[in-house]
């Protein structure tokens, strides 16, 4: 038994020379079992002592050489440190990895502790492991990382691709129900303008039929012209007619419904986020989100319109002066959004035309001069009013007045 390092005995009438072994002796007589004597963990060894009638004994124990190293499932002086522990007191088996020469912060570790089933030796195995940065596995952690990187920046160009799907599609239907409103607005005009002469040519042929019917020498055939001239002339206005009515603005005769202002706008600044950005304007959103009766398609194809006149506007200033303002607020029972931008405002000649049908500003020539006239037959057939003014300090302002809705 290596782990012995000596037998001590102590008859009845000498007591012990250490007052240590005394008092694990009389521990022991009031147990009736061996008691832990004096630890040295500096010198790795215990005693255990049992008292007796005639004689008394004491073992000091090595505990190194208890250790069975030949079977240990540790590597011996490996990175675990293993301590033996009585309370407060240590005694160290094996120092292990010197965590401390670690930067701070850095360290982590993993512990074990077992209980020894020796009611007489109430040691307690405690096991540490310490790790720091050199012997992490960052092979692993740098494939994780990479592979995480790797999802999250596909999730995020699905989620972008799903948003800018999203935001064609929006736009696709703007751009539709735009060119048919454009459509109306277009035939609506031709009707206008090729109305009054057609009347005119179908009463002037229809008179000329008469002053040739009551000519003695009148001739058929000219009669007959004159007749076939009006009816022509008669055929030609119905077919505008029946034009109008078949490319009338689609959404007019649609119920109005509850719809919010701010909601709205911001839906129709994110199908624009797209050129707002390139064209590096800044737009704010103020006021209080407000429920107005609208038709939700009309309002959103004004709201598209008006914004991106006002962008156009703002291409012929310095980018950094480039602001946009979307305000919601309520007048009496109206709810009002209204569109200021920081551009060079509107000419005094062209602010009483604005919303003429083929009436347009744009240098380019372009422009049909229809958008503003549409937005303000779609507002009217909304109750609502669109007005057009310059702003007090720089820029225009659009204001789009709508019923507030009721309370539910």
């Amino acid at each position: 038994y290596p782990q012995l390092l000596a037998v001590l005995t102590r008859d009845g009438k000498h007591p012990w020379p250490d007052p240590a072994l005394q008092a694990s002796e009389e521990q022991s007589r009031k147990t009736q079992r061996a008691a832990l004597g004096p630890v040295d963990t500096a010198g790795r060894q215990y005693a255990v002592v049992l008292a007796g009638e005639a004689s008394s004994f004491a073992l000091r124990i090595d505990v190194q050489h208890m250790v069975p190293w030949d079977t240990w499932p540790l590597v011996r002086n490996g990175p675990v440190r293993v301590v033996l522990a009585l309370g407060p007191q240590a005694i160290l088996l094996q120092a292990g990895a010197d965590a401390g020469a670690r930067p701070l912060g850095l360290t982590a570790g993993f512990g074990f502790a077992k209980a020894l089933d020796s009611a007489s030796q109430p040691f307690e195995l405690q096991l540490q492991r310490a790790t720091g940065p050199a012997e992490w596995p960052w092979r692993w952690l740098l494939g994780w990382a990479l592979l995480s990187a790797i999802v999250l920046a596909a999730l995020s160009a699905l989620l972008r691709g799903a948003r800018e799907r999203h935001r064609a599609i929006q736009l696709l239907r703007v751009g539709q129900v735009a060119r048919l409103n454009a459509m109306g607005e277009l035939a609506g005009g031709m009707a206008h303008e090729l109305n009054q002469p057609l009347t005119a040519l179908l009463a002037n042929t229809q008179a000329a039929g008469r002053l040739i019917d009551d000519d003695p020498p009148a001739l058929l055939e000219a009669r007959h012209a004159m007749a076939q001239a009006a009816s022509q002339a008669q055929r030609a206005a119905d077919v505008v007619a029946r034009l109008r009515r078949l490319v009338e603005v689609p959404g007019a005769s649609h119920p109005l419904q509850p719809v919010p202002l701010q909601a709205a706008a911001r839906g129709v600044l994110e199908l624009l986020e797209p050129e707002i950005r390139r064209r590096g304007v800044r737009v704010s959103v103020q006021g209080h989100d407000l429920v107005v009766d609208a038709d939700s398609v009309a309002l959103e194809q004004i709201m598209h319109n008006l914004i991106g006149n006002a962008m156009q506007a703002l291409d012929e200033v310095p980018e950094a002066e480039r602001h946009l303002t979307l305000m919601v607020s309520a007048d009496n029972e109206l709810g009002v959004f209204s569109v200021c931008d920081s551009g060079p405002g509107i000419s005094a000649e062209a602010l009483p035309r604005l919303f003429e049908p083929f009436f347009t500003t744009r240098r380019s020539g372009l422009g049909l001069g229809l958008g503003l006239s549409l937005c303000e037959s779609l507002a009217q057939r909304m109750q609502g009013t669109l007005t057009a003014r310059n702003a007090a300090h720089r820029g225009a302002e659009f204001r789009l007045s709508l019923h507030l809705a009721a309370s539910p």
